[in-house]
């Protein structure tokens, strides 16, 4: 792959990419983001994160973005959903400006804004559609969550959410997915109607998403190939992506 950019920033490297029209953010030699516009599916965690918007009755029109990095869930959500207003935050600000200038992170109604994204969702009082929770730090070999007490977190992220809305997180691990439910499983039986589990063929990561309100009970990898079609998205990439109804 060709490299288009490069900066060494404090003690953190930064890198794009490309293959074609594909781009990919490495940050500290550790993989970030793909994004190709024409290939809006490929079948990588990163469809795990919005693949649930198509199983909604109603789209979202709002969404929570918290780890934006090159913006591929952006990109995606804004495909498949009627977002009116949308809102990423990352704490690297220099995420934020390579997600602009290489990856065109561009549309009408999203707020890009470098912060920490704790104490944002502390003090925003916005009913969110779609809420992305996928921050992670840079670890020694592999990401890591960062340290925060996660059933005040989970509750925190959930109070945030519309009605009908859903909470997506990324837990990094299909076992600490499948951990994390059992470990909470009375709060989300209580708070949210159906939990599905997400993973991606050749990656690690496990994405919990939590839905309010009821849902088709049609296989979801059924509906995710009509709300694809719908869109005149290419299925293709659907064959490695698991979803499993664990509530």
């Amino acid at each position: 792959m060709a490299q288009l950019f490069y900066r060494r920033f404090g003690d953190k490297t930064y890198e794009v990419r490309a293959a074609g029209a594909s781009l990919r953010l490495y940050t500290n030699g550790a993989f970030h983001s793909q994004w190709h516009p024409n290939r809006v599916f490929q079948g990588a965690v990163w469809d795990c994160l919005t693949l649930p918007a198509l199983l909604l009755n109603n789209p979202p029109q709002s969404a929570l973005i918290l780890g934006v990095g090159g913006g591929t869930a952006c990109h995606q959500l804004q495909r498949i959903a009627p977002l009116s207003r949308s809102v990423g935050i990352d704490c690297d600000s220099e995420h934020l400006a390579i997600a602009q200038r290489f990856f065109n992170l561009r549309y009408p109604g999203l707020d890009l804004l470098c912060e920490d994204a704790v104490r944002y969702v502390e003090r925003d009082r916005t009913f969110y559609g779609y809420l992305i929770d996928d921050l992670f730090l840079d670890g020694p070999e592999d990401p890591l969550r960062p340290d925060l007490n996660e059933e005040i977190w989970l509750k925190l992220l959930s109070s945030r959410l519309a009605d009908s809305g859903v909470l997506v997180q990324n837990r990094l691990e299909v076992a600490k997915a499948k951990a994390f439910f059992r470990q909470h499983r009375a709060f989300f039986s209580a708070t949210f109607d159906r939990v599905l589990l997400l993973s991606a063929q050749h990656y690690s990561n496990g994405i919990l998403a939590a839905f309010r309100g009821p849902q088709a009970r049609l296989s979801p990898e059924v509906l995710f190939s009509e709300g694809l079609k719908q869109h005149g998205i290419s299925t293709q990439g659907l064959k490695r992506i698991k979803a499993t109804w664990l509530q």
